[in-house]
């Protein structure tokens, strides 16, 4: 398959350690969050963003969900930023309401969760749930702190906030203990990134978090 010139329009892409990658032509299918390139010599990776400038002069951004690589075209799943942010504040409203106040701290329905409570002899016993994967959010961390020294700039009076609960959350993943609390923390790091707005690294975080909460 090739693309037609006539089809084609001049989109950026923009890493997400900044570096800017200008008049990349594709084929951008914002209707069905397609975008069709054979631009093989740009270095396009997952959580990257495309920016497209409109005839009215409205810039749109959009984040790199999945990328499709053939002989000869670069088949690309995508979702415009402004909807991505739309739709993870409204899973995060679900989330808020699910947590649970009270002296175990627990996080929503924790299934494999086992509690004693009532009696003075009780003991508090959990069972640490099965599916929970602390290598997978260790992973995820590392890859927020990788852009620590931007926080400053983007975060700005939310800054030690971010940071605290990042660090916070790495001392109970070498410790390898209370998942329920990780993604309340996890979940509040994106509540926080969801309020920046115009934000390439926060939105990055959001995308980041979200695939594995």
């Amino acid at each position: 398959m090739r693309l037609l010139v006539r089809d084609l329009e001049s989109v950026s892409l923009v890493k997400v350690n900044g570096k800017i990658y200008d008049d990349i032509r594709v084929n951008l299918q914002s209707s069905v969050n397609k975008l069709l390139t054979q631009a093989f010599d740009i270095p396009f990776e997952e959580g990257d963003f495309i920016e497209r400038k409109l005839k009215n002069g409205i810039n749109e951004k959009y984040i790199i969900l999945k990328i499709n690589f053939s002989e000869n075209l670069i088949n690309m799943d995508i979702e415009k930023v402004t909807d991505l942010a739309r739709n993870r504040g409204e899973t995060l409203m679900g989330e808020e309401k699910r947590i649970v106040n009270n002296t175990n701290n627990f996080y929503g329905e924790a299934r494999g969760v086992q509690i004693q409570q009532g009696t003075n002899s009780s003991s508090q016993n959990q069972t640490i749930m099965q599916d929970f994967n602390y290598d997978k959010v260790k992973e995820v961390v590392g890859q927020i702190k990788k852009y620590d020294s931007m926080f400053d700039e983007e975060y700005g009076e939310n800054v030690s906030e971010l940071r605290n609960k990042i660090e916070e959350i790495e001392k109970l993943l070498q410790k390898r203990e209370n998942p329920s609390k990780i993604k309340v923390l996890l979940t509040e790091i994106k509540n926080i990134s969801l309020g920046v707005a115009r934000s390439i690294i926060a939105s990055g975080i959001v995308t980041a978090i979200s695939s594995i909460i």
